[in-house]
């Protein structure tokens, strides 16, 4: 019988550290909450290779005294705890004590600060949790924390990670999180020497909003007016209906100053949007929710993103019933009114020296008109072809019966009956076409479209190359904005500024490591027809023609299924079962 015995101190550190530190991401997230703690109105963060080679966290906070360097890395040491009932009382972000030293215990770490009664500063080193002296640096008032070949001692666990550009983006969401949850705070983000975010720090959520989202994605949005609920205060922003995504990454709940996740606060937030949201489209919101410290339970987990309330139900039921109000309140006043807030500070200029009068003047004169991205560009067969369901294809006969719910294509062949989803079969057609660069035709936009990325823009010139192979060209207008100068002449369906910005964040987020494969499956999709979209028969014979002729018609990119077929011994089976 094996005995029992007490872990080694390495590997307990180890597993703590696999506790609060997860990925690049959550070392950031714990770094930029200690130094919001220190109440530091100034922090700057520098990663490389995604966070992997380095993370670098400046502030100019009240920094830590010399003597306090050597306990700031011990397990379990925090000034921010003093009794168990401090617990239940936790008004700070970081009150654990675990993560300096999690993060050592996987990374070569350097920690330097100056208080502001210390003429000099102080640092201290640790590779794999083993620490050095402590020793004089100079340095500005403030705290300065280098972590370096993060989890270089865990082979394991960085065989799990995502790519450099995932992890990036990863930290990008994070500091999202923390410049609208202090909008009074300056953020800096800089992923490999360049500028991904830079909130103003001015206190205006607005501003915040509109470093995130981008300018114009940020006048869509609507103060909402603070209330009191039943035990908890409710301020922030909500979107228009037509500012939403395909999914809630552009949700954001702050209880009680901190980043959380909670399905009830999500539902609420939907409920009051139900009769507004169109359908697998979710709502905008910043909403900042203030409850007594004592009344929820933020000890839940190790990243302190899941939280537990005392009187669940109470609050969620109570938050439906105000949000509901409060998006009557706002959409009953004209859409057409701008928000409150300058956003002179986050106007779109361009970096191009004098002579460029063609930029500027195609940008002043843009209203942002993406109608023309609904224009069918399938061509239609001829008239000859409209007046018969029998058609004749270079590579098929086949006789149209017709379209089901609008969303399903019937069709006889030799072979028996075939349903044919129609967003599938247009989504492998593009998806072809899209992959080869020799048959696609590319039609130039009258006038560019001005695309506002947000801090998704630092994601794009990753991605130029492969949109420009698929027939859609961007240029770097300033900021986070880019021009759409063209797209393929095959396009179809739906597509707007938004399309784009879902789409942008979906690839962050994919594990294909072919660009071109990646945009192609991609735009495939977002371009499709859509389900419940109700075609003309001349369409439908267009949209087979091409199905009949590409490659692996039988599924789209994503595996789904084109096709049902139904030959006639099965057809008799289903009239006369056994």
């Amino acid at each position: 019988m094996p005995r029992i015995a007490v872990l080694p101190d390495d590997v307990i550190d180890q597993i703590a550290a696999g506790e609060v530190v997860e990925r690049p991401a959550s070392a950031v997230k714990e770094l930029v909450e200690n130094s919001i703690d220190a109440e530091a109105t100034h922090i700057e963060v520098d990663i490389t290779g995604g966070g992997r080679v380095l993370i670098r966290v400046s502030d100019n906070g009240f920094g830590i005294a010399a003597d306090d360097l050597p306990a700031a890395v011990l397990r379990h040491a925090t000034s921010k705890l003093t009794s168990v009932d401090d617990l239940f009382r936790i008004s700070s972000l970081g009150f654990r004590g675990e993560a300096l030293p999690s993060i050592a215990s996987v990374s070569r770490f350097t920690l330097s600060s100056r208080t502001r009664q210390s003429q000099v500063g102080y640092g201290i080193s640790l590779a794999g949790g083993a620490a050095e002296a402590v020793r004089e640096v100079a340095m500005p008032v403030g705290s300065i924390v280098e972590v370096r070949d993060l989890f270089y001692n865990t082979p394991a666990r960085l065989k799990f990670l995502k790519s450099q550009t995932a992890e990036s983006q990863r930290i990008v969401s994070t500091m999202e999180r923390m410049i609208l949850s202090r909008p009074d705070l300056r953020f800096v983000l800089k992923v490999d020497g360049r500028i991904a975010l830079e909130s103003p720090g001015n206190g205006r959520l607005l501003d915040a909003a509109a470093t995130v989202f981008g300018a114009k994605a940020a006048r869509q949005l609507r103060p909402v007016q603070a209330v009191e609920g039943q035990g908890f205060r409710l301020s922030g922003m909500l979107g228009l209906p037509e500012l939403s995504r395909n999914n809630r990454t552009w949700q954001y709940f702050f209880l009680n100053g901190r980043y959380v996740e909670h399905r009830g606060l999500s539902f609420a937030l939907e409920e009051a949007y139900r009769s507004l949201m169109p359908v697998r489209r979710y709502p905008v919101a910043v909403l900042n929710i203030l409850v007594p410290p004592d009344t929820v339970d933020v000890n839940v987990s190790p990243t302190k993103v899941e939280v537990r309330f005392q009187d669940e139900r109470s609050v969620v039921s109570s938050l439906i019933r105000h949000l509901r109000a409060e998006v009557e309140r706002l959409f009953t006043l004209s859409a057409d009114t701008p928000a409150e807030g300058a956003f002179a500070d986050h106007a779109v200029v361009s970096s191009e020296p004098a002579g460029h009068e063609e930029k500027a003047s195609s940008f002043s004169a843009l209203r942002h008109d993406l109608d023309f991205f609904s224009t069918r560009s399938l061509p239609l067969p001829s008239q000859q072809v409209r007046e018969t369901l029998h058609y004749e294809s270079p590579l098929k006969t086949y006789r149209l019966i017709g379209q089901v719910l609008n969303s399903y294509i019937l069709v006889e062949r030799d072979d028996g009956l075939h349903i044919i989803d129609q967003h599938a079969a247009h989504e492998r057609i593009l998806y072809e076409q899209f992959r080869k660069v020799k048959e696609r035709r590319v039609q130039q936009l009258a006038m560019p479209v001005s695309l506002d990325f947000g801090s998704l823009a630092q994601l794009v010139p990753c991605y130029l190359e492969s949109f420009a192979e698929a027939g859609f060209e961007m240029e770097h207008f300033g900021g986070s904005t880019y021009l759409l100068r063209s797209m393929p002449d095959t396009f179809r369906g739906d597509f707007s500024e938004s399309t784009l910005l879902d789409m942008m964040q979906e690839l962050a987020g994919d594990q294909m490591q072919n660009q071109q494969e990646k945009v192609a499956v991609a735009l495939s999709c977002r371009a499709a027809i859509k389900a419940g979209t109700r075609l003309t028969s001349a369409e439908m014979i267009d949209l087979l023609d091409k199905l009949y002729e590409t490659d692996l018609s039988v599924t789209c990119p994503h595996g789904r299924p084109v096709v049902l077929s139904f030959d006639n011994d099965r057809l008799f089976r289903l009239f006369h079962p056994r």
